[in-house]
């Protein structure tokens, strides 16, 4: 399959990317973390190929869902990146990345809920999904041995978002007819997960800024993004 195919390219530049970042190489890194990137847009475009027209009619509204909310992802990853670059503008970039993903996640939620319908119980389970992942970042803060100083908000803002983009996947598959797609995407907000655990450590913690801590970062983080991407497979099987 073609999806399958570009997930392959993505891989082949993420391997350098990552060799690069280790490295701190920034400028050669950043080209293949944009190679990387693009790949998994074109991935979640290729997906859709299989479509009949009537499919694409009755999920385009998942599909634009989920490719602005990768667009964001792009966006985000990319100003994260340049606070090294550019250090004295460390805050602005900071905020702005954060933005990007809490954005990126609401349109990965209005694309599911759109799609499989919003009824009461769905909202009311994705916003006490919110409240609780947001409760158990606060309360494992200390122990945690993290300190999100200025960025404290905008990061409890993003896990609220985070926490409700979860919850709309599964209750998508739960309540819009058990399919496989959202199932399949809720395994890579699960990974997304993993990736934030992992960054949120190499930002506000100490000592966890190793390569073993990049590497892990963004092979859950890309694989969670081509988990999403490939989900749209699920539709047309």
């Amino acid at each position: 399959m073609t999806a399958i195919l570009f997930t392959a390219f993505g891989a082949c530049t993420l391997a350098p990317y990552i060799f690069f970042r280790c490295k701190r190489k920034l400028v050669p890194g950043i080209l293949f973390k944009i190679a990387t990137s693009v790949f998994f847009l074109i991935t979640t475009c290729a997906a859709t190929l299989a479509w009949p027209a009537e499919v694409f009619a009755q999920y385009k509204f998942l599909f634009f869902g989920i490719i602005i909310g990768q667009v964001l992802g792009l966006l985000g990853d990319f100003w994260l990146d340049m606070k090294d670059m550019y250090p004295q503008h460390k805050e602005i970039y900071m905020f702005s990345g954060f933005s990007s993903f809490l954005i990126c996640h609401l349109f990965f939620i209005a694309g599911l809920l759109r799609t499989y319908g919003a009824p009461l119980r769905t909202l009311l389970i994705i916003a006490g999904a919110g409240l609780v992942l947001t409760s158990i970042v606060l309360a494992t803060e200390k122990l945690m041995k993290l300190d999100y100083g200025k960025y404290k908000a905008i990061a409890v803002a993003y896990t609220a978002v985070f926490g409700m983009s979860l919850a709309a996947s599964l209750c998508s598959w739960y309540f819009g007819g058990r399919g496989l797609q959202p199932l399949v995407m809720n395994v890579g907000l699960v990974v997304f997960l993993l990736s934030d655990l992992v960054l949120s450590g190499t930002f506000f913690g100490e000592g966890k800024d190793r390569p073993v801590d990049y590497i892990l970062n963004y092979l859950f983080y890309y694989g969670a993004q081509f988990t999403i991407a490939l989900s749209l497979l699920a539709i047309a099987s």
